[in-house]
């Protein structure tokens, strides 16, 4: 039986010093163990090897739903696949264990190379909390993200305040848990295009590009394109942006110092404390319409 987005609970309330013993819907928090399949080559040299090769790439906790396209943004954002056809089967790794759902199995295309090296620097990266700055600009580097799209005044400042209200009637787990994430992927003219949900906001923002790579919208020619996160931006997000080839990336929150230098660096245009009547931009300007062109 497919584990649920949300569950229900018992919990006391106090208000007023007085206590009631009421249900709540909680949201779900489940592992996801992602296990990657794929040829590899002992050296630049050498052929590629016939042996098909299988290593754990990542446990992480997450929301149950979606999972296909958490995956698949996972794998784009990191630089493994670039598109769906990188990709020969992706599918839950053995049907016939209990608590199936949380072991899935991607197999690589045999064209795609995939390093051991890639797979401990990723492990590395994400286990350690000495990495500074540089090293993290470097490391997105070395994963040869799509060039920045080069539209530009196609923002309306007077627009982008009311995106995440926007988006924040669409979260419909939030509206039932109160403990949920989201990410949103807008157009120019501010229709919300999709939204997806989780616990964790890295994992809503992987499941929200999972859905353009399993659907091939990745590349979409005008790259018009805007996402909207419900929490803060760290370096993490900004990536996963990057590495998706989407230009504009707006933030309910904060941004980290280490975000606003990856923004400038890959040409991101970075907004954060978005409200209403107001935003902080950070980088990217060049990208917003001249005020009076407003609408």
């Amino acid at each position: 039986m497919p584990e649920s987005s949300s569950q229900l609970t018992n919990k006391i309330t106090y208000v007023k010093g007085k206590r009631q013993v009421e249900s709540d819907l909680v949201i779900a928090e489940h592992p996801l163990q992602i296990r990657i399949c794929y040829y590899q080559k002992t050296s630049s040299k050498e052929p590629l090897s016939e042996q098909l090769h299988s290593s754990v790439f990542s446990i992480t906790m997450r929301t149950p739903g979606h999972d296909e396209q958490l995956i698949l943004g996972l794998l784009l954002s990191e630089g493994i696949i670039s598109n769906f056809k990188d990709i020969e089967n992706i599918a839950i790794e053995d049907i016939n264990v209990e608590n199936s759902e949380n072991t899935w199995e991607v197999k690589l295309t045999k064209g795609i190379i995939l390093n051991s090296t890639t797979l401990e620097r990723y492990q590395m990266t994400y286990s350690s909390c000495g990495l500074c700055g540089t090293t993290s600009l470097k490391s997105l580097e070395l994963k040869s993200p799509p060039k920045s799209p080069t539209a530009k005044a196609w923002l309306n400042a007077k627009n982008i305040g009311h995106w995440p209200a926007k988006m924040k009637e669409q979260q419909t787990l939030f509206q039932q848990t109160g403990g949920a994430h989201a990410a949103a992927l807008f157009d120019q003219l501010g229709a919300l295009l999709d939204i997806k949900e989780d616990i964790g906001r890295h994992n809503a923002v992987d499941k929200l590009l999972g859905e353009l790579v399993k659907t091939d919208k990745l590349k979409q020619t005008d790259k018009q394109l805007a996402i909207v996160v419900s929490s803060r931006v760290s370096f993490e997000i900004v990536q996963k942006t990057v590495m998706a080839g989407i230009g504009v990336l707006i933030a309910v929150g904060a941004v980290s110092n280490l975000a606003i230098l990856a923004a400038k660096r890959f040409d991101l245009t970075l907004i954060g404390f978005t409200s209403a009547d107001s935003f902080n931009l950070y980088n990217g300007e060049w990208r917003m319409m001249p005020f009076s062109e407003g609408l």
